[in-house]
Parts: C-alpha cells; sequence; structure tokens
C-alpha cells in the first residue's frame, strides 16, 4: 500500500511540476565509490546553476562509515539510512552505482515508486531477477534504464539485433591486473598466473566464454559485457561470448575491444562476404581503478536521457 500511495503521490508532484515548465530530474544515488562519489560531486555543482538537469535529493550507501571522512565537504542531510528513507522523499529516478546485490533486494521496490537506472547490469545475468524487473516494470508504468558506458556502438548493434543481423559478438577487456575485483576460481587463477610470469609483461587470459558465467565470477568488472549482451538480446548472456584479460602493462588505461559478425551478403554468384565490424577503445584509467575516466563523464550524459522512455529496459 505504501508504495502504490508513494508512485501515485510521485506522478501528482512530476505532473504538477510540468505545469511550470521542465524542472530537474529528482535523483537519489545507491553507491558512494568511486562513480557515486563523482556524480554526487557532478550533481552538487549544478545546484549553482540557473538552470540544471538534475537535483540530488539522496545519497546512500551500504556501508555509512565511508561518509566520515568526507565532513562539510558533504551535505549530511543528503544521507540516508536507508533505502526506504531514500523513496519516501520521492525520486523521479534512482541510480544504482554500488553492487549487483543491491539491484537483486532492492530493484522492485524501487520501481514501486519511480524509474530505475542500474549501474550494475551483470545482475541481470541472473535470469530470475531480469523477469521479475520487467513484470514489475510493466506492472507500475515506470521504464529501467542502462548506460551504455564503455560499450562503443550500442544504438547500432541495437538495429542489428531488431532485424536479427547480429550472427556473433565478443568482448574483450584487457586491464592491469591490479584493476580486477574477481570472484573465486578467477582470482586464484590470476594470483596463479601471475606468479608464474614474475615481471614479465604477458597477457593473461582470466577467461573466455559466455558473458553470463562471467557476470558471476566478476560481477564489478564486466558491466561493459553484460550491455552487449543486452542490446544484442537475441544472443544475450547465453550467446555473446566474453574475453577478460589481465595486462601488467596497463598502467594508464584500459581497453575494450568489440568484434561483431552479421550475415553473409551474396554478391554475385561467387563470394559471400560476412559483414564485420571491430572496434578499440582505449580508456584512460588509474591501476586500482575499476572504471575508466571516460566511463565517467558518459554515465552523466546517460543519466540525463534516461526519462520519457516506456516501460521496459533501455540503454542510453
Amino acid at each position: 500500500m505504501f508504495a502504490v500511495i508513494n508512485n501515485s503521490l510521485s506522478r501528482m508532484r512530476r505532473n504538477a511540476d510540468s505545469t511550470f515548465g521542465p524542472q530537474p530530474l529528482r535523483i537519489g544515488i545507491l553507491g558512494f565509490g568511486h562513480l557515486g562519489q563523482f556524480l554526487c560531486t557532478h550533481f552538487e555543482r549544478e545546484r549553482t546553476k540557473p538552470t540544471r538537469d538534475f537535483d540530488l535529493i539522496f545519497i546512500w550507501n551500504r556501508s555509512k562509515t565511508i561518509f566520515t571522512k568526507y565532513g562539510k565537504e558533504l551535505d549530511q542531510s543528503l544521507i540516508v539510512s536507508t533505502v526506504q528513507e531514500g523513496l519516501q522523499r520521492l525520486p523521479d529516478l534512482v541510480v544504482e552505482v554500488a553492487h549487483p546485490d543491491v539491484i537483486r533486494t532492492y530493484g522492485e521496490q524501487i520501481l514501486d515508486v519511480c524509474d530505475l537506472f542500474i549501474g550494475s547490469p551483470t545482475a541481470l545475468a541472473y535470469a530470475p531477477l531480469e523477469a521479475r524487473l520487467r513484470k514489475k516494470s510493466i506492472e507500475t508504468g515506470q521504464a529501467i534504464y542502462i548506460a551504455s558506458g564503455a560499450f562503443w556502438g550500442a544504438d547500432d548493434i541495437v538495429k542489428m539485433s531488431e532485424r536479427d543481423l547480429v550472427r556473433s559478438l565478443t568482448i574483450t577487456m584487457k586491464k592491469h591486473p591490479d584493476s580486477f575485483k574477481l570472484n573465486e576460481p578467477l582470482r586464484s587463477k590470476l594470483l596463479h598466473e601471475r606468479a608464474k610470469i614474475g615481471d614479465k609483461h604477458e597477457e593473461i587470459i582470466i577467461y573466455s566464454g559466455p558473458v553470463r558465467e562471467l557476470c558471476r565470477l566478476a560481477p564489478n568488472n564486466v558491466n561493459t559485457m553484460a550491455v552487449g549482451a543486452i542490446v544484442a538480446d537475441h544472443l544475450g548472456f547465453d550467446g555473446v561470448q566474453g574475453c577478460l584479460v589481465a595486462d601488467s602493462s596497463l598502467t594508464d588505461r584500459h581497453i575494450v575491444e568489440i568484434e561483431l559478425s552479421g550475415p553473409e551478403t551474396t554478391i554475385g554468384d561467387k563470394k559471400k562476404p560476412t559483414f564485420h565490424l571491430k572496434t578499440v577503445r582505449t580508456n584512460p584509467a588509474e591501476i586500482g581503478f575499476i572504471t575508466g575516466t571516460a566511463t565517467l563523464l558518459s554515465f552523466v550524459s546517460s543519466i540525463k536521457r534516461a526519462k520519457g522512455h516506456i516501460t521496459g529496459i533501455h540503454v542510453v
């Protein structure tokens, strides 16, 4: 009952505000790591502008101790103790930049109140959760958004996928070994392989195979691959292939390679060339950071586009 009332109040407020022209999007943020801190700083700077796109109304993190080192630098009134407390402030959009577990726990509750922006799309590799969120979106009329992030050419692949023109999609991500957060057995595999090569700058293939399993083994590192599985939806998490590579020479960058093959085309009566595309993205990044610097601003642009869509999941 609480969720239904909150949903109705939120819609009434947005409808009322629209009579006075475009209003800032009321944002709540779940997660205060590297990306969450960047977003908070960006949104708070917007308050000084005569017109702004966003209005930050709450911040939540699984552990509140992270907030203590910011003191007066952070508006303490924005911090909420629970996600439910944040939802009572009636946001237009809740942005998750914490962990896939947060989507599993709170995703449906958020959709009872407002639109949801998923910053950890690896959560959708768990098929029952994806099904529940899609169902809830239809029931509440709220939309689900996912940032294209470091996945270059997402819109084009969506167009091809709509016409069943994507035959294969492989995403390779290369980072410094210290920039990975891995679950077992990949964590032990990386440690073992690093010990074997010593100081040599050699590539270590940590994983190669379907993206669905990799999302479980490296949920913090392969959101770009999850985006690929969503935009090429007829291939999905089982059909899209992922390759995770550790390279100690990558001290200042991440590399994302996207390779796609389409259908054969008959030319004359002999040649049947296959559509093929390969992009290589070099994203500046410090050692130990999961998200590259170029992805941070891209994320802000995606949030700005996260409005006005129908129900369902949309990559923006």
